[in-house]
């Protein structure tokens, strides 16, 4: 673990594997030397102000899975029935998000941002149709892999209007298809059916494919 030593702070870091002090004795240690400019001391932190933007807005910090950290105000946040309760709680403007990657978490902030001035008043019909052009250029840009990703972010973090975006798209490519097999290819699933009970299904689900 590190320590201070002359006024500055010393990590030990495994030149093997990168961890701190915690591998096997046998790996070999490089000792690092950090500058004390990159913590923040008691003092600052007691008297540390809440972050806000030039416009005066109060600023949040979102934290993806894999340690990528993006700075919103509280029009974003606010999207999400998830996160909106970091707005009454003054205690804390940094949120973690344990299930949602860096390359997702920005897909869902960029959604939540061109939302917020249309949701925030502006209902006129030459607002929608631009959103709803803005929303379909979103979606459709994205691989099938992404989109899944993006669906699994909403359900999460509760953005209804993300959520439903990411599920018509599947819904669209599902309708795309010609028939059962070349969904089965579209999306990756195996067919654990024998060729008899394959059968009976289409049978049984005949409508679905006139």
């Amino acid at each position: 673990m590190g320590e201070f030593r002359n006024g500055g702070f010393i990590e030990e870091i495994c030149e093997d594997c990168s961890c701190r002090r915690q591998c096997a004795p046998a790996h070999s240690f490089t000792i690092h030397s950090l500058s004390l400019n990159s913590f923040i001391s008691p003092q600052n932190l007691l008297t540390r102000k809440q972050p806000r933007s030039k416009e005066g807005k109060t600023m949040f910090t979102l934290e993806s899975s894999d340690g990528f950290l993006f700075v919103v105000d509280e029009a974003v946040v606010l999207q999400s029935v998830i996160l909106s309760p970091m707005v009454q709680d003054c205690a804390s403007r940094e949120y973690p998000i344990t299930n949602v990657t860096g390359k997702i978490l920005k897909l869902v902030i960029e959604y939540c941002k061109n939302h917020v001035v249309v949701d925030g008043g502006d209902s006129s019909s030459s607002s929608s149709d631009a959103l709803k052009k803005w929303d379909d250029k979103f979606i459709t840009q994205m691989d099938l892999s992404t989109v899944y990703d993006l669906l699994m972010a909403a359900n999460y973090l509760n953005i209804k209007g993300l959520f439903d975006l990411a599920c018509q798209r599947v819904a669209d490519v599902i309708a795309a298809c010609k028939d059962h097999k070349e969904i089965r290819a579209m999306f990756g699933l195996v067919n654990d059916f024998t060729a008899e009970e394959e059968a009976e299904v289409l049978k049984e689900n005949e409508w679905a494919f006139d």
